[in-house]
């Protein structure tokens, strides 16, 4: 099996009359032994394909999740195909150890990815203690993190290369400094700046080269303004900046133009709804390749500034990407935009805020 893997590349479609053959079981035995054939061929491309990205919540009333689980113990050779997990859990206290038990047996060196979600209780610790999730490069956590303990255990993961997670605020306890590998942290910190993100950033910040951030903001200027201080205490070497907001406003916020200013070799820059306002423009270092923001109308004036001024300050701005929440724009209803674009230079992209 393994040789047909490795040396045959089968056609996109099996034949119409072959899978005729195979499903209304004819009775020419040579008809059956050539079809049978097909499908020792086919079956090892279609397990890797169906079960590469793997989305399973326990204790779910589908019997699809049920069905896999079952599946994934009584044919642990299916383990090696997985790529990607989606797990999503829920009351601690119920028996979804023992449901995920199977998780366990993932080969170490086939996980790529590792995706958590938990609706109510505290993640379970021996999870992360699977030989496939230990081996994990990227890692997102959906879930209240009651503890820095609990932090601390993640940020402890000897492959951990990328990392998302939720901050509540009020997290209790403290972290150690920790020797990691981990570059590239997206936060979604519920209370925008607050102890529990000062003391996580303290301690991953200076190594991480990405950061995507995504809080409260509106609290005040003085928590806002925290918030900024704090991200540029920590993080001295970004090349790679996104910010969102947890609730979108229309109403600028100088959150983004604030933050850019101290990354003078920053790359890479996103900014969502409600975190933008004109002045950003004036703060975009000249080593910004990628500007990927949501865009509003009262932006069109300063945007066309900048991009007019991209030649002659020798920026390197090659891809603007724009966001909008309205689905039936369009890159012809920026006429103005596209005509600058296409004079500097640049790759104007048009994409749905949603998507």
């Amino acid at each position: 099996m393994e040789s047909l893997w490795t040396s045959y590349r089968p056609p996109a479609i099996l034949q119409e009359d072959l899978l005729h053959y195979i499903f209304d079981h004819v009775a020419d035995l040579a008809t059956l032994a050539r079809a049978s054939t097909v499908c020792r061929v086919w079956v090892v491309p279609a397990q890797a394909a169906l079960y590469k990205d793997i989305e399973y919540t326990p204790l779910s009333q589908c019997s699809r999740h049920s069905l896999l689980a079952r599946t994934m113990r009584t044919r642990p050779q299916l383990l090696r195909f997985v790529r990607r997990l989606s797990l999503i859990t829920t009351w601690t206290h119920s028996p979804t150890p023992e449901l995920c038990a199977w998780v366990e047996h993932i080969p170490e060196d086939r996980l790529q990815e590792f995706r958590w979600t938990w609706d109510r209780g505290h993640p379970l610790p021996a999870l992360l203690a699977f030989p496939a999730i230990r081996a994990t490069r990227h890692i997102e956590l959906r879930g209240r993190l009651y503890t820095m303990g609990a932090i601390q255990s993640i940020l402890e993961l000897p492959s951990l290369e990328s990392l998302t997670l939720e901050l509540s605020g009020d997290e209790k306890g403290s972290l150690d400094v920790t020797s990691s590998r981990l570059r590239r942290l997206s936060v979604i910190a519920r209370e925008g700046h607050s102890p529990s993100l000062d003391s996580l950033l303290a301690v991953v910040g200076p190594q991480i080269e990405s950061l995507h951030i995504t809080c409260k903001l509106g609290g005040g200027s003085e928590r806002d303004a925290a918030l900024v201080s704090c991200i540029h205490s920590h993080c001295p070497d970004l090349s790679r900046l996104e910010v969102d907001a947890i609730t979108p406003s229309d109403a600028p916020t100088v959150i983004a133009s604030a933050l850019v200013k101290q990354y003078h070799a920053l790359e890479y820059l996103r900014c969502g709804q409600g975190t933008l306002s004109p002045e950003l423009f004036s703060s975009l270092p000249s080593s910004l390749r990628t500007l990927n923001m949501a865009f509003i109308p009262t932006l069109e004036e300063p945007l066309l500034r900048f991009l007019e001024e991209q030649g002659h300050n020798h920026r390197s701005l090659t891809l603007l990407e724009l966001s909008s929440a309205d689905t039936n724009v369009s890159i012809h209803d920026y006429p103005r935009i596209s005509a600058v674009c296409n004079i500097s230079g640049v790759d104007l992209r048009l994409r749905n805020a949603h998507s």
